[in-house]
């Protein structure tokens, strides 16, 4: 007896916790979308506008351009060219991009910065930093432009 009324509350647990989950999940849904369906929408133009605060190298002055951009999951980069035809690293992390590592790059199969015992490496595929060439960070390219 005492078996069956655990089993009964314990089935009457799943079930709420159920219900409760497609509800949230449903409800959900409904405050993300809009009448228009323009969810995507919404969710492009917010990352094409940080993307485009994150694109700094013409803001560098009017001798700068862009060779390069890059993103991962939590960081962007850009490869940029100043006037002197030197290219710069321009990158930092999209949760602080007021507070950017700036530094000469070296462009062979990737582009390469050094500064002091840090390496930062970018390539076609990933972001990566080393400490005294042991790779501490490493991220995978979400996004590369031109």
């Amino acid at each position: 007896m005492n078996m069956l009324k655990i089993n009964q509350k314990l089935l009457k647990l799943a079930v709420f916790t159920l219900s409760t989950f497609v509800i949230l999940t449903c409800s959900g849904k409904v405050l993300a979308s809009s009448p228009n369906g323009e969810t995507e929408n919404k969710s492009m133009l917010l990352t094409q506008a940080s993307r485009q605060e994150w694109r700094i190298c013409e803001q560098r002055g009017a001798s700068w351009s862009e060779v390069k951009y890059f993103e991962s999951k939590n960081y962007f980069a850009n490869i940029c060219r100043d006037g002197n035809g030197q290219l710069t690293l321009v990158a930092g992390a999209k949760s602080n991009p007021d507070e950017l590592l700036e530094l000469p790059v070296k462009a062979d199969q990737g582009y390469l910065a050094v500064d002091g015992n840090k390496t930062f490496m970018i390539d076609n595929s990933s972001f990566s930093m080393a400490i005294n060439g042991l790779v501490v960070k490493k991220e995978q390219l979400t996004y590369t432009g031109e």
